[in-house]
């Protein structure tokens, strides 16, 4: 499950006050569900949400490999019982909003731990949502994060809100945070991080162009509010015959007799090294991580 959440590219969110929608979020093309009991849900109808999560387990039509659920923000009133609700349900992964990097990973580990002991769970992995200035800062810091911590992801419109400014989808703070959003990922060994929605519903073009200008900046996939995007989004971050093909031709030089015992070789008009022979195989291995993903799902 680990290894799916990693290589995960779509996350649809869903409110979890509408099992009518959360029925067809499960049968959609997402990769991943997220089932959200924060945001989408007004304060009288949490109680209503946590029931829909809690049927997961034994829920009629289909699922795929992975649900989500998005519980309120660590020391609110709501946090353990959304929580338990979540693990009774059989939730793979928990997100968890407005996380901020630093002591508060700690508490929110502890915490997980005692509800998971006390309803006999194991250890759920979570995604971090990194939606305000704290959580960006914190990321710079050189702070280690619990083991359960598989993958970061990107809040835009909250973190412009802390910010006090209107939301942009690029920018200047934008390309900060992002940045910082990857680089603290491949310093603790996550998986490439999850984009910030793309709020505008109608704009196909902005969601390719956001969404590629996401993966090359070092993305791994996004998170979506409408099931129109899905598509969009699983084809922008998912495998390139052209990246597989570079690839692949790398491996193969670098593991060539011919060029055993040499630190650099030349493949084409290229030079390549140890570390371009590292990307390539990593290239390779996300590839076939993807792949076996897609076949689950089928």
């Amino acid at each position: 499950m680990t290894e799916a959440l990693r290589a995960a590219r779509s996350f649809l969110f869903v409110p979890g006050d509408r099992p009518e929608r959360v029925g067809r979020a499960l049968t959609s093309e997402a990769d991943a569900v997220i089932i959200d009991l924060e945001d989408a849900v007004r304060a009288d109808r949490k109680q209503a949400a946590r029931s829909v999560v809690r049927t997961l387990r034994t829920g009629p039509g289909g699922r795929p490999p992975l649900v989500l659920v998005r519980v309120n923000a660590f020391g609110s009133p709501e946090f353990a019982d959304d929580v338990a609700a979540s693990l009774e349900g059989g939730a793979a992964a928990l997100m968890i909003p407005k996380f901020v990097p630093g002591r508060q990973a700690d508490q929110v580990d502890e915490a997980l731990s005692a509800i998971e002991q006390a309803h006999g769970e194991s250890t759920a992995p979570v995604v971090g949502l990194i939606e305000s200035a704290a959580g960006v800062l914190g990321l710079s810091s050189q702070v280690t994060l619990p083991a359960r911590f598989s993958r970061l992801a990107f809040g835009a419109a909250d973190y412009y809100a802390d910010l006090r400014l209107s939301y942009q989808p690029s920018g200047t703070h934008t390309e900060l945070a992002m940045t910082t959003l990857v680089v603290a990922s491949a310093a603790q060994g996550l998986a490439a991080p999850l984009a910030s929605p793309h709020f505008a519903l109608d704009d196909a073009a902005g969601l390719v162009a956001a969404s590629r200008h996401a993966r090359d900046l070092g993305f791994g996939g996004a998170l979506c509010i409408h099931p129109a995007q899905l598509h969009t989004v699983n084809e922008q971050f998912g495998p390139h015959e052209a990246q597989r093909l570079w690839a692949q031709h790398v491996a193969d030089a670098w593991d060539d007799p011919a060029n055993r015992g040499r630190g650099a070789i030349r493949v084409d008009d290229q030079l390549v090294d140890e570390a371009i022979v590292r990307r390539a195989r990593q290239i390779l291995r996300e590839l076939e991580i993807a792949e076996a993903n897609e076949e689950g799902q089928a």
